[in-house]
């Protein structure tokens, strides 16, 4: 398979769609299972916060494979860029520190009796799952900020010319 044809598989706009509502429903799982099962809150809150950025995913590729997001004002993505990127450096320094605390802690991830109660290595974990999300969405508010700020093309007015003289 040529690389043109793999991405226009993997970037297809229903493709991501699919990604993305898997990851809300794996991000739901997690957040019940770590909040009912093993009561690690840290890490409970973690996957919260990763599936309500998924969430905003959803609603731009949604936006997108709908054409609403051509409505949409300027301010919206102005809006999604700056917090986006700063909760996702907060989601970086985040997980740096869980996993330095997690190894100096000498606490495992390896067996079940290691999963119950705060375990910092999947805090760790959901913490780099915010930042994959919020980079995401802040690239493509940009992006999509920079396609409205470009300039557009000089249409000509047809006015009363000869529809004999059009170029088809």
């Amino acid at each position: 398979m040529s690389e043109r044809n793999w991405c226009k598989l993997i970037c297809h706009i229903n493709v991501r769609i699919g990604w993305t509502i898997f990851g809300i429903l794996f991000g739901i799982s997690a957040f019940l299972t770590y909040s009912i099962k093993f009561q690690n809150w840290s890490s409970t809150a973690t996957c919260f916060i990763a599936t309500l950025f998924a969430c905003q995913t959803l609603y731009l590729y949604w936006g997108m494979k709908k054409g609403t997001i051509i409505n949409w004002p300027e301010w919206v993505f102005h809006a999604m860029v700056w917090p986006n990127i700063i909760i996702g450096a907060l989601g970086l320094i985040g997980m740096i520190v869980c996993f330095v605390i997690a190894g100096i802690n000498k606490q495992g991830a390896a067996s079940m009796q290691d999963m119950y109660g705060e375990n910092l290595w999947f805090t760790g974990s959901w913490s780099f799952v915010i930042t994959k999300w919020t980079w995401q969405n802040a690239y493509f508010s940009r992006n999509h900020l920079k396609m409205l700020n470009a300039p557009q093309p000089e249409i000509e007015s047809i006015g009363d010319a000869n529809p004999a003289e059009w170029k088809y």
